[in-house]
């Protein structure tokens, strides 16, 4: 295996170091706040799925409650005789 004589002498990190970009403090603080934004983002949706979860049962309990009422009233309307025994 040969080595060429420019890349004897050279580090073996400096294209890298070369092709590294550093960030801006503004690029930082910009990509900081867009993090800040998807978490407060991805915090509101839970919160409004389990607001929404706790609506619903809520509103099944609700409907649960007004059957039995109905039920309740059905059977006061027609009460059920009790066959008495021979």
């Amino acid at each position: 295996m040969a080595t060429r004589k420019k890349n004897a002498t050279a580090h073996p990190g400096a294209i890298l170091q070369e092709q590294r970009v550093r960030q801006t403090k503004e690029e930082l603080v910009e990509e900081k706040e867009k993090k800040n934004a998807r978490m407060v983002a991805k915090e509101q949706k839970r919160t409004e799925k389990a607001a929404k979860k706790v609506r619903g049962e809520a509103y099944i309990a609700l409907l649960e409650e007004a059957e039995d009422v109905a039920i309740e009233n059905n059977n006061s309307e027609f009460p059920h005789h009790k066959l008495k025994k021979s």
